[in-house]
């Protein structure tokens, strides 16, 4: 009776492990018919029994049928599993996992190159509708899907690396963009995209660093030139900003933002020394109007051209209110020619308040200017845009 009984319970498994394995046959002809309802539902059952749950056969067939709904044109077969394409990748991983033989290795890798493209697509259409953060993660399956077939896609990981930046996930794109470094993937635009990582989390050495670094391997990548301008205006180094902008303005002059950089960098200088009509004043208001020459609208270079002008009246008249009231002539001297600035700040800002309507600066520098001038019409009428555009705060 006990060999019996024994005999029973191995045929009583044995019976299990074959029903298991019709399970996935079933699942197989069900795929090979077009019927992926029956075949996920048969393959679902077979990859969750004890018998066949580590069969790389099963998993195989798991990631032909999630695949197969991913692909498949009929609604109701897309609609049996909205992640279809993620299931048969990591059913496909446990294929490799499983399949001690490689009996299933060619398949496997023909079926990864197509999973591949498919999340490269789901990643450039969420891309395309500024959805950066689905982006990235499709990019990231995309890498993941690379490594299983024993490659390395710079381009999926540069993917990974550019979407990141553009979600705000700054700890993916710095990590993405220096496995890029050390696989050899070192363009301009890896470094500008680290130092503006690093900049953004206050780490202006570790961002001024990137660029240098980025700038010995392209000497001559204007971006990177740029790039390297903008740090230093940001850290203040004014001196070392205006060395490159002198190099930038020989390499392209018809490029309207290199001269707004100049006049901001001169305009600084002129603001840190207090100079309102000498050598950086000259240089900050001919670069203003070779920027607004170049781009009309360039609104940020009329509106610093009008400020230049405005400042420099302030200078004078805080010059001029600190005489004793024995220098009259001197006190009258100075006003006239804070007046003069005036008068060429009052049409400079009139043509920014055209191109931005609802600038509030600019409605506020016209205000003291018109006050100052005694430009009562042009006075009420800037009263009342202020009036409106607080309103609607």
């Amino acid at each position: 009776m006990k060999r019996l009984g024994l005999f029973l319970v191995f045929v009583f498994i044995t019976g299990i492990a074959i029903g298991q394995r019709n399970n996935r046959t079933s699942a197989f002809n069900y795929l090979r018919n077009g019927k992926l309802d029956r075949a996920k539902e048969f393959i679902d059952k077979t990859i969750e029994h004890p018998t066949t749950k580590e069969d790389a056969k099963a998993w195989f067939y798991r990631g032909n049928i999630y695949l197969s709904i991913h692909m498949s044109e009929k609604p109701e077969y897309k609609a049996l599993d909205d992640n279809a394409l993620e299931t048969a990748l990591e059913a496909y991983q446990k294929a490799q996992e499983y399949d001690k033989s490689k009996e299933f290795y060619t398949d496997i890798l023909t079926n990864l190159f197509v999973i591949s493209e498919q999340y490269y697509i789901l990643g450039v259409d969420a891309y395309n509708s500024k959805s950066f953060k689905d982006a990235m993660h499709a990019f990231q399956h995309s890498v993941v899907v690379s490594e299983m077939m024993g490659s390395a896609d710079t381009m999926a990981l540069y993917n990974v690396a550019l979407t990141a930046e553009l979600a705000d996930e700054n700890e993916v794109a710095e990590k993405s963009y220096k496995d890029l470094m050390k696989m050899g993937f070192n363009t301009p635009e890896v470094f500008v995209s680290l130092s503006k990582i690093h900049m953004a989390k206050g780490d202006t050495v570790g961002g001024l660093n990137y660029i240098k670094e980025g700038r010995e391997i392209h000497p001559d990548d204007f971006n990177l030139l740029i790039n390297e301008i903008n740090v230093y205006l940001l850290t203040g180094d004014v001196e070392k900003a205006l060395e490159n902008l002198e190099i930038a303005v020989t390499k392209d002059d018809t490029n309207p933002t290199i001269f707004f950089a100049v006049g901001v960098a001169y305009d600084q200088l002129r603001s840190k020394y207090s100079d309102s009509g000498s050598e950086y004043f000259a240089k900050a208001e001919e670069s203003y109007k070779k920027a607004i020459d170049l781009n009309p609208e360039y609104f940020d270079a009329v509106y610093n051209l009008g400020a230049l002008y405005v400042n420099s009246a302030a200078i004078l008249i805080e010059e001029a209110n600190k005489l004793p009231l024995s220098e009259q002539e001197k006190y009258d001297e100075l006003l006239g020619q804070a007046n003069k600035y005036l008068e060429l700040a009052m049409p400079t800002l009139e043509k920014a308040i055209e191109l931005q309507p609802d600038d509030f600066s600019t409605m506020v520098s016209l205000k003291e200017i018109y006050t100052r001038m005694n430009e009562y019409d042009k006075l009420k009428e800037i009263n009342k845009k202020i009036e409106m555009h607080q309103s609607k705060d």
